[in-house]
């Protein structure tokens, strides 16, 4: 089995409903950072046009990631321009630093 890489970028107000919702499918691991950038809508009268978000990013196995995408667009879904966006892509290689390992399980 594969894994998958999910990044997401979605606002800080629906972090800890989207931490609890992944916790809840069994996710392990993910990495949350601040970030600011500036997508497809732009506040024009800013003179900072750059707009906070959170990003997001898990590794997951195949047969777990169209369940994780889910639950990310469900959880931050909004009518609001500027809601976020999920990107996925393939892993080719996952290895445990600590064990000098790669991993063979569904599962990282």
């Amino acid at each position: 089995m594969g894994f998958k890489y999910v990044v997401a970028i979605i606002r800080g107000s629906v972090l800890e409903a989207l931490e609890a919702r992944l916790a809840s499918l069994g996710v392990r691991g993910l990495t949350v950072s601040k970030v600011r950038g500036q997508g497809e809508y732009m506040d024009v009268l800013a003179k900072d046009r750059l707009v906070g978000h959170m990003k997001i990013e898990i590794f997951v196995g195949e047969s777990n990631a169209e369940a994780v995408i889910d639950a990310i667009v469900e959880v931050a879904h909004s009518d609001v321009p500027g809601a976020g966006v999920v990107a996925v892509m393939p892993v080719e290689k996952f290895l445990h630093i600590r064990t000098r390992s790669e991993t063979l399980s569904d599962e990282p």
